[in-house]
């Protein structure tokens, strides 16, 4: 009889060792497995920073061209595009 339950205690470890092993590789896979998705994220958060540098770059010197089409100086070189000068201008124009 005792000797029974020595083989159940046995097996019951060796059981119980099993599972424990086979815990800890899975719980290492996942670690892993996060750690590669952790740097991937990284790679994206700097590169979403570049981007963000670049729109903020982009945003000022839109709103210096808004700036500057609000003067008249700008609004006068638009109009001398489409054909449109004061009565009172002289215009220039080269031979060709």
């Amino acid at each position: 009889m005792n000797r029974g339950k020595r083989k159940q205690n046995r097996m019951a470890k060796l059981s119980i060792s099993c599972m424990v092993c086979l815990l800890i590789i899975l719980m290492s896979t996942q670690i892993v497995k996060l750690y590669y998705k952790n740097q991937e994220l990284e790679v994206k958060q700097e590169a979403y920073e570049l981007q963000k540098q670049e729109e903020e770059a982009r945003k000022q010197e839109l709103e210096e061209q808004e700036k500057n089409m609000k003067s008249q100086e700008y609004i006068e070189k638009e109009a001398h595009k489409y054909g449109l000068f004061y009565e009172d201008e002289i215009i220039y124009r080269e031979k060709e």
